[in-house]
């Protein structure tokens, strides 16, 4: 009996060391997922750049001209972007209201914090990146 509780113990502190990586794990794909999707992303555009010079074996006239479409091409998205943002939020704002009428107030007040943590980290992504990455844009 001794023998199979120690074993017991052991596999239950095993089980909540994998539920514990997996929920840290989830935690950081998560962030990692809202961080890709709401930053401005220079890198990618080096890489285009890049991809494209080497692929095609660019000239540095032609570099020049294809780096100008790139970025004005960038900025035309991210205009865009900025236009459609208000239907957006409001598909999501109705996709939230309709979540609320099923669930408990209990969980709507988790799904109100976590929506409210989503928006912080976006905002706190969007001032901080350039200053943090260290990597210039080559479309400034």
């Amino acid at each position: 009996m001794k023998k199979f509780k120690l074993w017991g113990g052991l596999f239950a502190l095993f089980c909540s060391g994998v539920f514990l990586g997996l929920q840290v794990s989830w935690r950081i794909a998560e962030d990692k997922a809202i961080e890709n999707l709401t930053r401005e992303q220079p890198r990618v555009l080096k890489s285009i750049i890049r991809k494209l010079d080497r692929e095609l074996a660019l000239s540095d006239t032609q570099r020049k001209r294809i780096e100008e479409i790139v970025c004005r091409t960038h900025r035309e998205l991210l205009a865009f972007r900025d236009r459609i943002r208000p239907d957006r939020e409001r598909i999501i704002q109705q996709s939230i209201d309709a979540m609320k009428a099923e669930i408990s107030p209990e969980q709507q007040k988790k799904l109100d914090a976590l929506r409210e943590r989503i928006k912080s980290r976006r905002a706190q992504g969007k001032m901080s990146y350039k200053e943090s990455s260290g990597e210039n844009d080559p479309c400034e």
